[in-house]
């Protein structure tokens, strides 16, 4: 099954599962909020409103916008919408399914002794079946696009490309901040190889060194200040020890997002007693010992997690995206040395016995992860982007565009970013409140002006509600949206009075 003959064969099959599964949730939910703000972005580089983003406080490198512009570009959405949805998460998917492709390759790379064994083969359905990666594939978040780049400086590095392994691990950066912590696998899967040989880690630096001045010289020249790395500690709030009573609470918190990577709890014990089996029975000398690149992988998969664990890094499930291919590398490693330790054991056929191991363990797998494939496929995992709570904006905003004459006014309190690109180029003056007494005193020195407002339901616009109607303003219902369930989603008002 594993013969290098049937290999592309094999591979390929896997990568149009990957791609069938990815694409099942689209079209099912609408952008979060910092969906909709990167998308915004690209519509504003896209349609030359604003090419630097000199407007903007980005708190984020400049790559993913500058993609997101592109697929806009390419696709001729420039308007917002649904259109633009579709566009905005392309990158998502084709880097989705590019990271099955890598690690399999990575695989190949890193352990080519056991390429007939059906690692790289394993480690790649593992990811395509990963329920976590399936529904981030289908958002305009940044993460998707980060995880293929850093695993691309890592097959470049454990190829002794080290200039490339350089270059990508820099755009992995000029993705998202994050991207930096690939930079010591990047290194030590050169120096395990060829790659940092014979000034190979000068070559990496260097191309590192290009895309980090490149990025710097884009934050340089733009006129919005502070930078993005000081705006992002801005808006995150800086980055401190945790206190030790929050601890428990979050380390419990992480560690059910590492469960939801397989989701199914069967799966998942699988995944563990095939690991905790490897380093005991390596231990007792009944099987090969991790090599020094297994040590590597976990001890980054432990410190990256240890890492978000101790400091107040938000317990968000994009968080642990690039963890997912990792852990998929580490269970298949597992389970391919476990069945060439079966293999070994006397009178048993040791090239039967190993490939029937792991065909058994890729079949266990994939038996197991169907319930939660299905619920993925169906958007009914609390994983990846939104799920129900921002059904209708959409429909809401095409209602704002049909329902409100030019220069119309729009009041927002939670709904700028979707405004913004929902409506991006609707000839609205949007407006957010930071507080009741300010969208009073607009709504009244602007009477004459075309007045709207709308309240998501699962925020309380009560308090706007009344302040408005104790000045005399009346709130007309001119729109209504529902969620999938049947539930109201948002209520859009127009403002008559006083």
């Amino acid at each position: 099954m594993f013969r290098r003959s049937r290999s592309p064969v094999l591979v390929a099959a896997v990568l149009m599962v990957s791609m069938g599964l990815r694409l099942a949730p689209w079209g099912q939910n609408r952008f979060l909020e910092d969906e909709a703000l990167y998308a915004a972005w690209g519509l504003q580089i896209a349609t030359g409103a604003d090419p630097m983003l000199d407007g903007e406080p980005v708190d984020k490198p400049p790559l993913y916008p500058y993609v997101l512009a592109a697929s806009f570009r390419l696709t001729g959405s420039t308007q917002g919408g649904r259109a633009a949805e579709t566009a905005a998460r392309l990158p998502s998917l084709l880097a989705s399914v590019a990271s099955v492709a890598l690690v399999y390759a990575l695989a190949r790379a890193l352990y080519p002794g056991q390429q007939d064994d059906g690692l790289p083969a394993l480690a790649a359905l593992l990811l395509a079946l990963s329920p976590f990666d399936v529904l981030f594939a289908s958002t305009a978040f940044t993460d998707p696009l980060l995880v293929a780049l850093g695993l691309g400086a890592l097959l470049a590095a454990a190829r002794g490309r080290a200039g490339t392994a350089g270059l990508l691990a820099g755009l992995a950066a000029a993705t998202k901040q994050q991207g930096l912590l690939f930079l010591p696998l990047v290194v030590a899967a050169g120096a395990l190889g060829p790659g940092l040989r014979r000034g190979g880690l000068l070559r990496l630096g260097l191309g590192f060194a290009l895309v980090a001045a490149a990025v710097l010289g884009w934050d340089a020249a733009r006129v919005q200040r502070p930078g993005f790395w000081q705006q992002s500690l801005i808006a995150y709030g800086g980055l401190a020890p945790v206190q030790g009573e929050a601890l428990a609470e979050r380390g419990a918190a992480w560690l059910q997002l590492v469960g939801s990577f397989w989701t199914s709890p069967w799966v998942n014990g699988i995944a563990a007693a095939v690991l905790a089996a490897w380093i005991i029975l390596a231990a007792a000398g009944r099987a090969p010992r991790p090599t020094r690149m297994d040590t590597v992988l976990g001890l980054f998969f432990l410190g990256y997690l240890a890492l978000h664990w101790l400091l107040t890094f938000q317990v968000w499930d994009r968080y642990l995206l690039p963890l997912v291919p990792l852990a998929a590398l580490l269970v298949a490693r597992g389970v391919v040395t476990l069945a060439r330790s079966l293999a070994r054991a006397p009178g048993a056929d040791r090239r039967g016995v190993g490939r029937a191991g792991v065909v058994a363990a890729g079949l266990a797998f994939a038996v197991g992860l169907a319930g939660p494939l299905v619920q993925a496929t169906n958007s009914g995992l609390p994983v990846g982007g939104d799920h129900g709570a921002y059904d209708g904006i959409d429909a809401l905003a095409a209602a704002i565009r049909a329902e409100a004459p030019a220069g119309s006014v729009l009041y927002h309190h939670w709904l700028g970013y979707h405004y913004r690109f929902y409506l991006h180029g609707a000839p609205l003056r949007l407006h957010w409140y930071p507080d009741v007494q300010d969208l009073v005193h607009d709504a009244t020195v602007y009477r004459r002006e075309q007045r709207y407002i709308a309240f998501p339901s699962f925020r309380d616009g009560s308090a706007a509600a009344e302040a408005l109607q104790a000045a005399g303003m009346e709130l007309l219902p001119a729109y209504e949206t529902r969620r999938r369930d049947g539930t109201a989603s948002f209520r859009l008002y127009r403002l008559a009075g006083p």
